[in-house]
C-alpha cells in the first residue's frame, strides 16, 4: 500500500464549506486504497488576525511568543478537518507538528527541519487512520515549539513526504498549477504541465510564491513528485519531478514586490561574516558587490533582523542606506550569452520608460531591481518579449 501525502492551504480551508470539499478529496484518494496523510495550513485570513492581535499589544513581540501564538491557527485546521472526515465515516486523527514527531532547530519564526520521527504517524496508518497533521511547525529538542516561516506548511509536506517515502506530495492550492508567470497579473501567462525540481527551485528563489525553496529541496533530495494542483476546480496541475532542465533557455517571469534594499557602503571585506550570520538566522538574501559597496536585497519583513546583524559589522564601512521602494523581477532559465539578455531587457526597460536601478545575471536567470510601480507592468512586458505570451500548454522535457 503507497503512501500519498495532500497538502491544503489557507484558502483551500478557508471555510467549513471547503473543509467538507477538502474532505471529498481525501476520501477519494483514501478509497484508491493508498494510506493518506494530509498538511494543512491555517484557515484563510487566521494568521493576520493573530499578528493583529499581537500587534495590539506589543510593537516588537517576541519570536518564541509569536510562535506559540501562531501555531494555534493550523491546530484549529486539524481538528476541524478530522471532524469532517469522521463525520464521512472515516477513521482520522489530528495531530500537532510536535506530535507527528516534527523536529527542528531553534531559530524562531523561521526554523528549519531537522529530524522527523515517524512512527507515531505510522503507527496511525496500520490502524487504517487518515493523519491530519499542523504544517508550518515543529518542535526544538528542548521541546519548545518554533514555527517554519513562509511556505511553512509545503515544507512539512514536503519533508514529510521524503521521510515517509511517499508515492507523491500533492500541493492543493488556490491556481491549478505552476505558470509561466503570476496568472493574475501576466493575463497571457500558461500553465507548466511538467517542471524539474531544478526548474520549480529557480522559480522559487527568483519570487514565485507557488511553493517554498526548503520544501522543494525536500523532495530532490529523496525524490518524491510533487504535484501543485487545485483545491477549487477539477484538472490537471503541474508535475515536479526529475533532475534534467527542459532544454528551452527561458521558462518564466517572476517578480517579489515586498523587499527591502540593504546598501553598505564604504566595506572593506567583512561581507562573508555578515552572509554566515544571515544565513545562520536563516534569511534569504541576493548579493551584488559593486566597487566598494555592498547591496543586499531581502524580503521586507527580515529587514529588521538584518539590520540588526549587519550593525554588530559596522566598524568595517561607512554606512548603510535603507530602500523600501523598489521591487525585483527576474526572467528564470539559463543564460546561454553573457550580456545579451542583459542588453535586450536594459532596451525593454528604458523603451517602455521602466524605472531600473540594477540588472544582474545569474546561472539561474536574470533579476533587476526595478521602481515598486513598475514592477508588474515589467513583468508583462518581459513575459511578452521572451515569447511567453500566447502559449497553450508548456512542457519541460526531462
Amino acid at each position: 500500500m503507497s503512501i500519498v501525502v495532500q497538502k491544503f492551504g489557507g484558502t483551500s480551508v478557508g471555510s467549513t464549506d471547503r473543509i467538507k470539499r477538502v474532505s471529498g478529496y481525501i476520501m477519494k484518494e483514501k478509497k484508491k486504497g493508498n494510506d493518506v496523510v494530509v498538511v494543512v495550513s491555517a484557515m484563510a485570513k487566521t494568521t493576520d488576525t493573530l499578528v493583529n492581535l499581537a500587534g495590539e499589544l506589543s510593537e516588537v513581540p517576541r519570536k518564541r511568543e509569536m510562535d506559540m501564538l501562531l501555531a494555534t491557527g493550523e491546530q484549529i485546521t486539524i481538528s476541524l478537518l478530522a471532524m469532517a472526515l469522521q463525520q464521512k465515516g472515516l477513521e482520522a486523527v489530528s495531530l500537532t507538528g510536535q506530535q507527528a514527531g516534527i523536529q527542528t532547530d531553534e531559530v524562531f519564526g523561521n526554523a528549519k527541519i531537522t529530524a522527523i520521527d515517524t512512527s507515531r504517524i505510522h503507527s496511525e496508518l496500520s490502524h487504517g487512520r487518515i493523519v491530519v497533521v499542523a504544517g508550518f511547525q515543529g518542535v526544538t529538542v528542548d521541546g519548545e515549539l518554533t514555527t517554519l516561516g513562509r511556505g511553512g506548511s509545503d515544507t512539512t509536506a514536503a519533508a514529510l513526504a521524503s521521510a515517509l517515502k511517499a508515492e507523491r506530495c500533492d500541493i492543493y492550492t488556490d491556481v491549478d498549477g505552476v505558470y509561466t508567470s503570476d496568472p493574475r497579473v501576466v493575463h497571457r501567462a500558461s500553465k507548466i504541465d511538467r517542471l524539474s525540481y531544478n526548474e520549480m527551485l529557480q522559480f522559487a528563489r527568483m519570487g514565485a510564491n507557488v511553493l517554498h525553496p526548503r520544501a522543494i529541496k525536500h523532495a530532490r533530495e529523496y525524490d518524491v513528485p510533487l504535484v501543485v494542483c487545485s483545491s477549487l476546480k477539477e484538472g490537471r496541475g503541474t508535475v515536479i519531478s526529475g533532475r534534467t532542465q527542459t532544454s528551452e533557455a527561458i521558462v518564466g517571469v517572476a517578480y517579489q514586490e515586498n523587499i527591502s534594499v540593504l546598501t553598505i557602503h564604504g566595506c572593506e571585506g567583512g561581507e562573508s561574516l555578515i552572509l554566515y550570520d544571515l544565513d545562520s538566522h536563516h534569511i534569504e538574501t541576493d548579493l551584488i558587490k559593486h566597487e566598494q559597496n555592498i547591496v543586499l536585497i531581502v524580503k521586507e519583513h527580515d529587514i529588521r533582523e538584518v539590520q540588526k546583524i549587519v550593525r554588530q559589522y559596522s566598524r568595517g564601512f561607512s554606512y548603510v542606506e535603507v530602500r523600501n521602494d523598489l521591487s525585483k523581477v527576474c526572467v528564470i532559465g539559463r543564460i546561454h550569452s553573457s550580456g545579451e539578455v542583459q542588453e535586450k531587457v536594459t532596451n525593454v526597460f528604458h523603451d517602455y520608460h521602466i524605472g531600473k536601478v540594477s540588472v544582474w545575471e545569474s546561472s539561474v536567470g536574470l533579476s533587476a531591481l526595478v521602481d515598486r510601480c513598475d514592477v508588474k507592468k515589467a513583468a508583462r512586458i518581459l513575459h511578452m518579449h521572451f515569447g511567453l505570451d500566447y502559449v497553450e500548454s508548456r512542457r519541460a522535457i526531462l
